[in-house]
């Protein structure tokens, strides 16, 4: 095999391995514990989490949610179905357990509706149905849980107490408890290649075909 050929090889065989992993974001330090909503009844049948905007950069294209378990480990999400909404909002993060507000309207996106998956390496990822391409611009990323199955579970997900990153409410008991679960956006989504990577393998890909074509074209004959 040519040098040529090998540095082509070489060139597309790099652009593969530098397949860079979609924009993730965690939210949160855990320094507790909860089952709300995943875990227990307790809450009701309304979840409500706020996530500060600037913690999001200019905005992200939401296609999976990672909660996670660590501070208390083990135990099993809730049975039954759960619907899943992102929306934005005004609401500010640190009245936001205290403040009234509609649970549920008709600007918001229906993320995910089902049963919830089990615990995978102490985290519990939730593929979206439907991906969200939330604007920070536009206000802070509001998540809204619905579940009228009150089924059984025992899983108890890392919390962060308010320190204006996130906050939370629940239905049942609408009163200021400052935490909310730290939360990952898209952690455990496959890596996908950048414009600028496509572009790479393309090439690579096209000289290596070029230069088998050139060593099957430039065959010499000799009669004897």
């Amino acid at each position: 095999m040519s040098k040529f050929l090998l540095r082509a090889a070489a060139a597309a065989f790099c652009a593969v391995a530098a397949l860079s992993p979609a924009h993730a974001v965690v939210i949160g330090t855990a320094d507790s514990s909860n089952s709300i909503p995943f875990g227990g009844t307790i809450g009701g049948y309304y979840y409500q989490q706020v996530y500060n905007a600037s913690s999001f950069g200019s905005g992200l294209n939401i296609s999976q949610l990672n909660f996670y378990n660590t501070v208390t480990p083990g135990g099993t999400p809730r049975t039954g179905t759960f619907q899943i909404y992102l929306s934005t909002t005004s609401a500010a993060i640190d009245s936001f357990d205290t403040s009234s507000g509609a649970w549920f309207d008709a600007s918001y996106t229906k993320v995910f509706d089902g049963e919830l998956p089990l615990l995978a390496d102490g985290r519990l990822d939730l593929d979206l149905s439907t991906a969200f391409d939330y604007d920070a611009s536009k206000g802070n990323l509001l998540l809204t849980i619905r579940s009228f199955d009150f089924g059984s579970g025992n899983l108890f997900l890392d919390t962060d107490k308010n320190a204006g990153l996130t906050n939370s409410r629940f239905s049942a008991y609408p009163y200021e408890w400052n935490q909310g679960l730290v939360t990952g956006f898209n952690e455990n989504v496959a890596p996908v290649p950048e414009p600028a990577t496509w572009a790479m393998m393309i090439a690579g890909f096209g000289l290596v075909g070029g230069t088998m074509r050139r060593r099957r074209t430039n065959v010499s004959v000799s009669f004897a």
